[in-house]
């Protein structure tokens, strides 16, 4: 059984996030290459908040791979976010896409 073709706005965050992916990959392990803790832990925060749980974990993942599971890694999980959705007000022409 075929899925249904992705949206545009899917392809888009699945582009999104692959490209994010890739930024903080390569931003953790230039942190990690050079010791800067902080600095890793950074990029993780960054996938949690801006990329997908999924993201956050794969990044965590990894940099205990590198360093360690004996080092104390605390990441901050920001809030799900949510997208008030606007009515449409007599008048005003709404499109799918606000």
């Amino acid at each position: 059984m075929r899925e249904p073709p992705k949206t545009l706005r899917e392809k888009g965050a699945d582009s999104f996030h692959a490209a994010l992916a890739a930024v903080l990959a390569a931003g953790l392990e230039d942190a990690l290459a050079a010791g800067d803790h902080q600095r890793a832990i950074t990029f993780i925060n960054r996938g949690f908040a801006e990329g997908t749980p999924q993201m956050g974990c794969d990044l965590l993942c990894r940099a205990i791979a590198v360093v360690g599971a004996a080092r104390t890694w605390t990441v901050q999980l920001a809030p799900q976010t949510h997208v008030p959705h606007r009515s449409a007000v007599p008048g005003n022409q709404a499109t799918p896409l606000d």
